[in-house]
């Protein structure tokens, strides 16, 4: 060990040893006389711990140390039989199976350290490292302390590692910054052990050992399989999706800039790739500029950001007259708020301070099979179905009914609808039902994942004229990037810079509205709490549910447990608004031919696809663009236009949307709210459906065949999908859905770029 973090306490340090490796867990029944040297050698029961992850975020080594020992030991993930092996094992009979042994690692890792009632552990994170353990090797913790938990910063934040470690007069922050800066995965053996002997030290400092007695600990050994399953599960897919994250975007940026006071001020002329500030996490901005012929480099952080303006105060200078070549930002961003909401939720669960277990919603999603004692509805009146603006059908007709019951069996509803079953109208006739004949008190909130589907619901309220509603609404997404999209909406809108005003001023921006509208990571932010006061989460009306992450939900059931009533999921996770052809084939290779299609549009021209023989996929940071499909949907969209189509554009690729958006302006085209990423478009229909595959070779997107069936159920009269042939009907792409729907249409349903080009095709 050669780093020194302590300045004072030093020799104390330089006498530690080598840390002793076990390279298995299963040999600790060989090398326990280590084992028992480290636990001897704790004093006052003190024993710091620190974990390494795979790039899956599964555990893969544990440190542990005292002041004077260390062990380190790794896990290896278990070997999964080939298929032969597989089919073998099938073959076999029960009695003729060996059973698995027990591991003597395990046992002595479990009862000499994890479990010993007189062992304290103080590490980082210990919520994931008790998930870990739990997942990975069935294992329990007694008595963990989480180190972090003493700091006012955010636990992720390099801040929090200070403040845990003693503070700023103890420690060499140069030397902490760099132990700890590591991605996992890329730890060494000796820096997990100096991270495990850092917190020991730390917990035997006086101040410290104070603070830390005021933490709750973490006690997995007692707590129900039910309750621990289900934390694992929630914070374990936290972690994965958090882990798939880009650490490198591309930023798309105008080339002029203003370079002031050591800021540059940059324009970013992309929403999804816009700059970002990052309070907590490690980011770095770099900036490619250009002078003549040189070329220079810089980095920098992110100061400020209003709108589509970013801030950069970078290390160095640039020349006024240069022009910006490319920006990229190195590194994940923040946790939002809701991410962080239900990672708080996790480790307070740990702790034994709250017990989700009592919350019924909570049960009723993740562990239905507990007793539910349902809270007492706040009203007794019951609800009608009131719908003067229009008529449904009798599949409608009860949906709604059960929406706005106020019975306990639902209490929590699923209502699944494949596209144009008419699941708006259904929303729209239960808030009607709920608001106009229900008890006055009640409450309604419609949410969705995204902005843009928010959006939706609420301009499909104004359309069968109600309006007594009110729509929250990001600044970051609104201000600068999509106020153009709320022009029919102002009357029902309110930005969350506004959010938190007195309670006289939200009462006159609700104006006594009932029913709000906003999506599901609103329910996190923290200013939110006088709208919730005025207008109680009662009933959650959640739109497009199958595109919500199940553990999203937490945040939400923890928050407004007191006040929340009723829960409905509507949604579709296969996703019939389109032409007899398509919904013929999405009804046969989707929903096993019980989906029937009624529309006037009976011809096979419905759905088209257009040969880019030459288009090649290519890579484009962490997406993909194809030139010659980007050149032919140019082309189509230009005799759209000529011909008065209503068209959108569609693609699975961000790379590709952006570069379409821009040539489709640079052709003075129309280009606003033209081209969409499939995925955003989920919920959303139009007449013409212009598609771009973009991939040539790899199948990528196709793979997953809910997200390719949103993709090609959004067209009301037509579809022509751009692509090369070779790729869908004898490539890769063949036994995709993709690649099933062109060899349903034939050959004639291929139309050649030529024509495209030279403007024949109706």
């Amino acid at each position: 060990m050669t780093h020194t973090f302590f300045t004072l306490q030093q020799n104390v340090y330089q006498a530690s040893h080598e840390p002793i490796t076990v390279e298995d867990v299963d040999e600790l029944n060989v090398s326990s006389q280590a084992l028992r040297r480290l636990i001897n050698s704790a004093q006052g029961a003190t024993v710091g711990v620190a974990a390494t992850y795979r790039p899956d975020c599964t555990l893969s080594s544990l440190a542990f140390s005292t002041l004077t020992r260390a062990l380190v030991i790794h896990f290896f993930a278990a070997n999964k039989p080939n298929p032969q092996q597989q089919l073998q094992k099938k073959k076999k009979k029960k009695s003729q199976e060996h059973q698995p042994q027990v591991s003597r690692g395990r046992i002595l890792i479990q009862d000499e350290i994890l479990c010993n009632i007189g062992i304290k552990l103080y590490g980082y994170r210990i919520d994931r490292i008790a998930i870990g353990l739990f997942l990975e090797l069935s294992l329990r913790i007694n008595a963990g302390v989480d180190i972090l938990s003493v700091s006012n910063s955010n636990r992720r934040s390099f801040q929090a590692i200070m403040d845990a470690l003693g503070g700023m007069t103890l420690l060499q922050k140069a030397n902490v910054k760099t132990l700890f800066s590591h991605k996992d995965g890329d730890v060494a053996t000796k820096d997990v052990a100096l991270q495990a002997w850092a917190a020991c030290r730390a917990a035997t400092l006086d101040d410290m050992t104070l603070r830390y007695a005021a933490l709750s600990r973490i006690a997995t050994d007692t707590m129900p399989d039910v309750h621990l399953n289900t934390l694992a599960k929630i914070s374990r897919d936290a972690e994965v999706l958090d882990s798939m994250k880009p650490t490198k975007v591309v930023n798309h940026v105008k080339a002029d800039f203003n370079y002031k006071k050591g800021d540059v001020n940059l324009e970013c002329t992309r929403f999804s790739t816009r700059i970002m500030k990052s309070r907590y996490s490690d980011q770095v901005i770099q900036i490619e500029t250009m002078v003549g012929d040189k070329r220079t480099m810089v980095t920098g952080r992110a100061e400020r950001i209003d709108g589509k303006q970013a801030h950069i105060n970078i290390n160095g200078k640039v020349h006024a007259s240069s022009k910006v070549l490319t920006v990229t930002t190195f590194g994940k961003g923040d946790l939002t708020a809701a991410e962080s909401f239900r990672e708080d939720v996790v480790l307070k669960a740990l702790q034994g301070t709250i017990t989700l277990t009592k919350y019924p919603f909570f049960c009723s999603i993740w562990a239905p099979s507990l007793n539910i004692s349902w809270p007492p509805q706040n009203a007794s009146t019951t609800s009608f179905v009131y719908y003067p603006d229009g008529t449904l059908n009798p599949s409608q007709y009860v949906a709604v009914e059960r929406i706005i019951s106020q019975a306990d069996r639902d209490r929590v509803l699923l209502i699944q609808g494949p596209p144009g079953t008419g699941k708006t109208t259904v929303i729209a006739a239960s808030v009607n039902s709920m608001i106009n004949t229900g008890p006055m008190e009640r409450t309604v909130w419609l949410v969705a994942q995204s902005n843009v589907a928010v959006k939706n619901i609420a301009e499909k309220l104004d359309k069968v004229d109600f309006r007594d509603f009110k729509l929250l609404v990001s600044k970051d997404f609104h201000y600068d990037w999509h106020e153009h999209l709320y022009e029919r909406l102002q009357h029902c809108f309110i930005r969350s810079d506004q959010f938190g005003g007195s309670v006289v001023e939200i009462s006159r921006l609700l104006l006594d509205a009932r029913v709000i509208l906003c999506t599901l990571s609103t329910l996190s932010n923290p200013n939110i709490d006088t709208i919730t006061r005025l207008v109680p989460v009662q009933t959650v009306i959640f739109d497009e549910a199958s595109q919500i992450e199940v553990g999203d939900y937490v945040p939400l059931l923890k928050r407004f447990e007191p006040s929340l009533q009723k829960m409905v999921f509507i949604g579709d996770d296969k996703q019939h608004r389109m032409p007899v052809v398509i919904g013929n084939f999405i009804s046969h290779h989707v929903y096993d031919q019980k989906l029937r299609t009624m529309h006037e549009i009976t011809s096979k021209t419905a759905c088209r696809f257009l040969d880019v023989k030459t288009g090649r996929e290519e890579k484009a940071g962490h997406s993909w663009i194809n030139q010659k499909e980007i050149s032919m949907v140019i082309h189509l969209a230009r005799l759209y236009e000529i011909q008065g189509k209503k068209f959108k554009i569609l693609t699975p690729y961000d790379a590709q949307r952006t570069t379409i958006e821009e040539q489709l302006k640079s052709a003075k085209l129309l280009w606003e709210d033209k081209c969409f990423n499939v995925d955003s478009f989920q919920g959303n229909e139009e007449d013409h459906i212009i598609i771009s595959l973009v991939r040539s070779q790899g199948v990528g997107f196709l793979k997953n065949a809910r997200r390719t069936n949103v993709m090609l159920t959004r067209c009301k009269m037509s579809m022509i999908i751009c692509t090369n042939r070779d790729f869908v009907t004898k490539g890769a792409a063949a036994r995709t859905l993709v690649g099933k729907l062109a060899a349903t249409m034939g050959l004639e349903s291929w139309l050649d770029s030529r024509n495209i080009i030279n403007g024949i095709f109706k």
